[in-house]
């Protein structure tokens, strides 16, 4: 008998060349997908259309077909997309519901916590030449632009990779949009570039607007035409939490690489202030917002993990010898 196992064992053990073989596969697969989008995005870039979120979904449903996941796509990827439009519909009527709108009192915590200043304020007197569209506009502009494609993004890796921290993390993201979008019903907050609509004026000009409407590059205009639902919901800044909860699920598999991401969330607060669409205090509420929704769904995991572990440790000890 045990020749038998041996002999089985020995058959089911894939062979060094088989193993090389599909190591060269999976390294052509992923250097055609890589191929593949780099083409269309390019294309797009060129013609000046917009990269939006659907558009990335058709982008992301095509490699989980060509990988043979198909299927589990659908099943893992509707209910977050459903949810996620069904968010992305309700923050147009946010404003509606009466609630005054908060201006000159956030403007005097920006001027205390800032030592007197107002960053967007500043950056846009220190950078800016008015009537002026440059590179640090443009760049900028695709930056705030990118806003709905990083969560994606960032989704679909972990689902590629570490499909069980997809779940938690699409549930923490989901968690913190829906917390942002019922304080901009109770709270609502005007940003830099609409304070003199309700209250004290700043000398902010949107600058993400004048990019749109200068270069007429798809993906700005479709940015600045399309996702801006609600022109009051600053606090807590979506923008600023995004890539905060991206990078601490990111760290728990990639650390190194993780912080790439706190680099790219820098850069994020820089744009948003810059752009005079944020306040500092919007990307530092975004901040808390980020990791109380983390810790929430990290400590939700732990307790069912834990309350399971404690159960077969208790069922191990009852069947256990007398």
């Amino acid at each position: 008998m045990s020749e038998n196992v041996l002999a089985t064992t020995q058959t089911s053990a894939p062979a060094p060349e088989e193993a090389h073989h599909g190591r060269s596969l999976n390294r052509f697969t992923t250097v055609l997908l890589i191929g593949y989008l780099g083409f269309i995005v390019a294309f797009m870039v060129l013609k000046r259309a917009a990269i939006t979120a659907d558009v990335f979904v058709v982008f992301v449903s095509v490699i989980a077909v060509m990988l043979g996941r198909g299927r589990t796509f659908v099943r893992d990827w509707a209910p977050f997309l459903l949810i996620f439009l069904a968010w992305e519909a309700m923050r147009g009527v946010a404003n509606q519901f009466g609630a005054e709108v908060q201006s000159d009192a956030v403007i005097a915590m920006e001027r205390f916590i800032s030592f007197g200043i107002v960053p967007p304020v500043e950056l846009q007197r220190l950078l800016h030449t008015p009537g002026v569209i440059g590179p640090l506009e443009m760049t900028t502009a695709a930056i705030y632009a990118a806003h709905f494609l990083l969560p994606l993004a960032i989704a679909f890796v972990l689902w590629l990779k570490r499909r069980v921290a997809y779940y938690h993390y699409v549930i923490a993201l989901m968690l913190m949009s829906f917390a942002q979008f019922f304080t901009a019903i109770v709270l609502p907050v005007a940003p830099p570039r609409f304070a003199g609509l309700y209250g004290e004026a700043l000398p902010v000009v949107d600058l993400g607007s004048q990019v749109a409407q200068q270069t007429g590059i798809g993906v700005l205009s479709w940015a600045y035409h399309n996702m801006i639902g609600n022109p009051v919901a600053a606090f807590p800044s979506l923008h600023a939490a995004y890539p905060i909860l991206a990078y601490l699920f990111l760290r728990e598999h990639w650390p190194r690489a993780s912080w790439l991401m706190l680099a790219y969330t820098a850069a994020v607060w820089f744009s948003i202030m810059y752009l005079g669409h944020h306040y500092l205090v919007d990307a530092l509420g975004g901040l808390v917002y980020a990791v109380v929704a983390y810790l929430v769904v990290r400590s939700a995991v732990s307790g069912r993990l834990g309350n399971r572990w404690q159960a077969r440790r208790r069922g191990a000890g009852q069947a256990g010898p007398v």
